[in-house]
């Protein structure tokens, strides 16, 4: 019988791990330079997010010259000269990677944009008081030259078109509620103002002056709709109002008013006193809506 001879397998092993040393490289640096790449594009992304909204609030403020350099992150470089156009503006970032398995191929630029704009809110959570919007022509958006606001005052005033001003609380259990510019909101003439402290001032001890914002409403559809604290209140769009004092019915947190509001016989005892200013935010919707000195930046790509 004739025997078969074995075969010699002697440095197959070794063989097999040359082979393989170049592919578990090859993997390597898919698996571990692919994924510094990913997030490498997700954090150049997030930079150049923050720039762009930065920017677009400057934009809104009217300062020439961004500080780009909170937002210069994890080795993010600004790599464009962002500009104001009407609304809208595009901020880059570009950052560099090495590989950690160079094959060749490396350093890599990795640079990623946005583009943020901004307008008017068309949308927003609010507290729940909408204010007259003559009572905005009363005033100057700079938080210093104040103005009393009488709940549904029903007093004429100068410089209104003669129209009735004023504010007046709307159908809500919370301190928020949802508004939309061009929309209507109910009106709540029996609501208990002394809830709403919590509302327009800073939580307990109440601390003024306090920035609230607002939804302004046409006060010529109210006075033709005879409205009276009921509404539908016609929402034009929003503003904020900076309180510094108010007097809910002679409440003890009553600010600077005093007990009782200045015109308390003729013209009610429940009275805010503020001002209305400029203001960005990128909270809310965008949408057309009356300018009261209120934007909202947002990013658009």
């Amino acid at each position: 019988m004739r025997r078969l001879n074995q075969h010699d397998d002697r440095g197959v092993a070794a063989l097999f791990v040359v082979l393989i040393i170049p592919v578990l490289m090859l993997c390597g640096a898919f698996v571990f330079d692919g994924g510094r790449g990913i997030l490498a594009r997700r954090q150049t992304q997030n930079a150049a997010d923050a720039g762009a909204l930065a920017k677009a609030t400057d934009c809104v403020k009217a300062v020439a010259t961004t500080d780009f350099t909170p937002y210069q992150t994890n080795g993010a470089a600004l790599a464009n000269a962002p500009t104001c156009s009407s609304g809208t503006t595009t901020v880059s970032m570009s950052r560099t990677i090495t590989a950690m398995f160079p094959l060749g191929n490396g350093p890599w630029v990795v640079t990623r944009s946005a583009t943020a704009k901004w307008g008017t809110i068309g949308t927003a959570t609010t507290v729940p008081i909408t204010i007259s919007s003559c009572e905005f022509s009363q005033a100057l958006l700079d938080g210093t030259t104040d103005i009393i606001i009488y709940l549904d005052d029903p007093k004429l005033q100068s410089g209104c078109s003669s129209l009735p001003g004023g504010f007046g609380q709307l159908l809500n259990n919370s301190c928020a509620v949802t508004v939309s510019a061009s929309g209507t909101v109910a009106g709540d003439p029996g609501g208990d103002l002394q809830k709403l402290i919590p509302c327009i001032t800073n939580p307990t001890p109440p601390t003024l002056p306090h920035d609230i914002l607002i939804p302004m409403y046409d006060a010529a559809a109210c006075a033709a709709a005879g409205c009276k604290g009921h509404g539908p209140y016609q929402i034009l769009g929003f503003a904020m109002f900076r309180v510094t004092s108010y007097s809910f019915n002679g409440n003890k947190f009553e600010g600077s008013l005093g007990n009782k509001c200045p015109d308390q016989n003729t013209r009610g005892k429940y009275c805010i006193k503020g001002d209305f200013i400029r203001f960005v935010t990128s909270q809310g919707s965008p949408g057309p809506s009356t300018d009261f000195g209120t934007s909202q930046v947002y990013l658009f790509s």
